[in-house]
This record gives C-alpha cells, structure tokens and sequence, in this order.
C-alpha cells in the first residue's frame, strides 16, 4: 500500500551543553556543518542524533515510526536501514550517540513471547551496528505496545550488550505508568540502572495530551498541580548516571526568560550530581600528594 510522503518535522531539541538533531531534510544530513556550528556558537558543543535524522524516500512514515517488533520481515529490515542511515550520519558528523525507539505500538507484534524474541533479535543487531559505526545506540524507552511495555523487557533485550544503553524519556514514562497503572518513579528506577541519556518534557496525562504534550519543563509545575515529579525522575536517573546527557524535548526558536528558568533548574540538579562525583577524585588527589 503506497504512503504519502510526510514533510521533515527538523525538530533541533536543545539540552544542557548538548543538542539532539532529529527528522532534518535529508539534504541537511548531508552537510550538518551549519548547524553544528550554530549550537555549538551557544555553548552546546556536543550533539546527539534521534532516529531517524532524515526520511529517504523508502521511509515515508511519520515521527517515530518504527519496526523492529513488526512480524514483517521486510518492515523491519526498512527500520534497520534507517538506522543505519542515522549511525552513518552520527559517525560522520562525530555525534556522541544516536536515539532510537524500539516499540511502535501500531505495529508490534501482539505475542509477548514473540515480541520480545524480536526486542533480542534487534538488541543483537543494533550492537553490532554500533560497534561498528563506533557510536553508542540509546534504545528510547515507551510503554505503549501491549506485549512489550516493562522496564524489565527493555533491561533484557540490551542486557548483553555493552554498546546499548536506554534513553530515559520521561514524559512517554510519565503517560505509559497511566497506562499501565505503575509508579512512574518505580519505572524511571528500573530503566536508570542502564541509563544512557535522558529526555524532559511535561505532561498533565493522557487526558491532557493535546494542550500539554512535551510542554516545556519549568519549576513551578508541581506534582501537586497534575504535573510528573521532574524533580524525582531527575535525581533518580542522576543517582545513577550523573554524567548522562540531557535533552530537554521540546523546540524553541528563542530561549524565553520562561524557558530560561527550566534550563536552570534541571541544570542546578546536574551540578550537584556531577560535583558528588568529582570529590572523591579530588581527595585521591589530594591524599598521593
């Protein structure tokens, strides 16, 4: 069946001294000098592409669509071209990571035993992929497909493999707890013990999701107010991957003061993290002297 094409979404997602490129033309894949440049000018000098970075013209489909679970053998093929399209890109351009998703609930397999045997196949390839490529692949967490949506099914298919970690992103960890009726920070505990990056965005919940969906983050939303606990998500991924990139999802032609403020917030928190860690260091330093 033919699918129409869809205009790139070129979504360029800030984050704390770091960028995430993702759906660019596929034009501006192959020359991304500018724009490296660009955010590296503001201070962001490190950079990370989100799969897939450019749609060719055998990938037709919308946002993160994706195969990998698909029982098509073909659909899933397509999935790890594109990929590898990302990984080639990623090399090339020296990003420190590239995101993918690995569920696409529309498509995925409704066998359980099934779906997860293909979550294994995948995790097997996308290793190998990037160890080839020599660039670390973050496997986005999301609970939307029925027979694959546990924290424990993510840590199983990666568990492996050492060039694989998870993309924490919790907004989609936020809506798929109310999904699935779990703790949300029982989830974001659960992924961080293999957390490779992560992803802020807020949400009001599934009710919610038109008005405030990846609404931008800022210290006055409250769990209280409806809002995810940002602040526990933070700190509980930090506590284990204090050095974990930050992306904050949401694009912004101009940093408001608004925005400003939630910068600064998640940013305070990653201080602390980041000096825990260099204290013991610089007391081994201090201690051979």
């Amino acid at each position: 069946m033919a699918v129409e094409r869809v205009a790139a979404e070129r979504l360029l997602h800030r984050g704390l001294g770091h960028v995430e490129f993702y759906d660019l033309p596929v034009a501006e894949v192959e020359d991304m000098s500018g724009l490296i440049d660009a955010f590296a000018a503001e201070g962001r000098s490190s950079f990370s592409l989100h799969a897939p970075v450019g749609r060719g013209e055998d990938f037709p489909w919308p946002g993160v669509t994706c195969f990998y679970l698909c029982e098509d053998e073909d659909r899933r093929a397509l999935s790890f071209r594109s990929l590898g399209h990302t990984l080639e890109a990623a090399a090339r351009w020296g990003a420190t990571h590239v995101v993918t998703h690995l569920t696409f609930g529309r498509t995925d397999s409704t066998n359980a035993p099934n779906a997860e045997r293909l979550a294994g196949d995948a995790g097997k390839k996308m290793a190998d992929m990037s160890r080839k490529a020599g660039i670390p692949v973050h496997i986005e967490f999301a609970a939307y497909t029925d027979s694959f949506h546990r924290p424990v099914q993510f840590l199983d298919a990666i568990a492996d493999h050492a060039e694989l970690s998870l993309c924490i992103d919790v907004g989609h960890a936020g809506l798929g707890a109310d999904i699935r009726q779990r703790s949300f920070l029982g989830d974001i505990a659960a992924l961080a013990t293999r957390a490779g990056s992560l992803h802020l965005w807020n949400t009001l919940g599934l009710e919610h999701t038109k008005r405030h969906h990846h609404t931008p983050l800022h210290p006055s939303q409250k769990p209280a107010g409806g809002w995810l606990d940002i602040e526990g998500a933070v700190r509980t991924v930090l506590e284990q991957a204090p050095d974990c990139p930050i992306v904050f999802e949401y694009p912004v032609d101009t940093v408001s003061a608004e925005i400003r403020e939630g910068y600064d917030w998640i940013a305070a928190m990653a201080r602390e993290y980041q000096q825990q860690e260099e204290k013991p260091q610089a007391r081994a330093a201090v201690s051979t002297d």
